[in-house]
């Protein structure tokens, strides 16, 4: 505490009260929600590269809500059984968030297929994904609403009290799915970038995109339940785009995303804190003031496109 009121600038920060406690006070109780809400941007952000790239930000919004249909489901199936919320809550390894993980799995299992019926278009696939999943978790809620609050607290998140196992879960996820693309960087972008010339060269273009698809809904199913759904989206898209907007090379792309995703969710945490906010829409606020540099450099490439004599 000495060494904090030493430094101005640590001492405003840090010892800014809110409801009779300090952000230094209440960092012991926060510092769970805080961790997961980095690794849950690291790994997002990350991705979020390659959902821009390949153009499919709905493929992963349509996977969030199978995944929490998922969660829905292991609720109706355990009160069905006799079971109460809490039980269910407390088993998170072998109850939601397992059926969360395979409802997201084998959603991308499913969406990664080729459509081959012309009167069915992949939109068309991506819509009833997106809109019958959220309409079935709304209809398992209205059953279940005396239990409501305690699904609610693991479907939607709760970005400032994460229990230390669902934090342990998100880190061997962050490292696993990290790992992951690490060993396959290659291949992701290449097949990413171009299929066509991956797939003359001998690639397995198919089994690559799976496995993208893998990893990109194995990330939200854990993460939906550590920040909500919402936030999720955002830091799996916002990053992305605003990296995108300032440079076209993707190593350059996938590090300012990250660095942008990381410091939305530590500046969107802490503004949540001291503004007494919700915590996910405050980080999610955050990330979108990272979209205006990209924004502004676009309007004045126009505004010079515009301007010059070839015009």
């Amino acid at each position: 505490m000495d060494f904090v009121r030493s430094i101005p600038v640590l001492s405003n920060l840090f010892l800014v009260e809110r409801n009779g406690m300090t952000f230094l006070e209440a960092l012991p109780i926060l510092q769970n929600g805080i961790l997961a809400g980095l690794l849950v941007a690291l790994v997002s952000a990350f991705l979020g590269v390659y959902v821009i790239l390949k153009r499919i930000v709905f493929v992963s919004a349509a996977i969030s809500q199978i995944s929490s249909l998922g969660v829905a489901c292991a609720f109706l199936v355990a009160a069905l059984l006799g079971h109460h919320a809490s039980e269910v809550k407390s088993q998170f390894l072998s109850g939601p968030g397992l059926t969360s993980v395979v409802f997201a799995c084998l959603a991308a299992l499913l969406l990664a297929r080729q459509v081959s019926e012309k009167r069915i278009t992949r939109e068309s696939i991506l819509g009833i994904g997106y809109v019958l999943p959220a309409g079935l978790t709304l209809v398992v809620l209205d059953l279940l609403s005396a239990e409501a609050h305690a699904i609610e607290d693991i479907l939607f998140g709760n970005s400032v009290f994460v229990s230390v196992e669902q934090l342990r879960v998100q880190a061997v996820t962050a490292v696993a799915v990290l790992l992951i693309h690490l060993l396959l960087y290659k291949e992701f972008i290449f097949t990413s970038l171009d299929p066509e010339t991956a797939t003359a060269c001998g690639m397995r273009t198919r089994l690559f995109n799976r496995i993208l698809l893998l990893t990109i809904a194995f990330t939200i199913a854990v993460s939906i339940m550590s920040i909500g759904a919402l936030p999720v989206f955002a830091f799996m898209v916002i990053p992305a785009s605003a990296a995108l907007t300032l440079t076209e090379r993707l190593g350059p792309a996938f590090l300012l995303s990250v660095a942008f995703g990381v410091s939305a969710a530590l500046v969107g945490f802490y503004l949540s804190f001291v503004f007494s906010l919700p915590t996910g829409p405050a980080m999610l606020a955050t990330a979108g003031v990272f979209l205006i540099p990209g924004g502004a450099k676009t309007l004045l490439h126009r505004w010079r496109l515009v301007g010059s004599p070839t015009a």
